[in-house]
């Protein structure tokens, strides 16, 4: 049980990975070379496959000026404005 909880949550945060990625209209690639991840890894993390290191994710930290708390936690009450619209933009379009 407490493998699939971590699975999820893993899951989870590759999934905000690749919200705020696409909020910024950025690809893979553009987005690994923004931020300085190799896009192997960053592929892994976007597909759950791997949880984000403290040291990558403090890197899309200083990159895009999300918190730790967004991509750990998924609380979005600090995200930056420009990435905020962008996840309401993704949000309707999929309803």
């Amino acid at each position: 049980m407490f493998a699939t909880i971590m699975a999820d949550e893993i899951q989870e945060i590759g999934d905000r990975l690749k919200a705020t990625r696409e909020a910024l209209q950025k690809t893979q690639a553009s987005w690994c070379r923004m931020v300085g991840i190799e896009q192997q890894a960053w592929n892994n993390y976007e597909r759950g496959r791997r949880r984000i290191s403290l040291d990558h994710a403090l890197k899309v930290v200083k990159a895009t000026g999300v918190g730790l708390d967004w991509i750990y936690r998924g609380i979005a009450k600090d995200l930056p404005q420009d990435i905020f619209n962008g996840l309401r933009q993704l949000e309707r379009g999929r309803r």
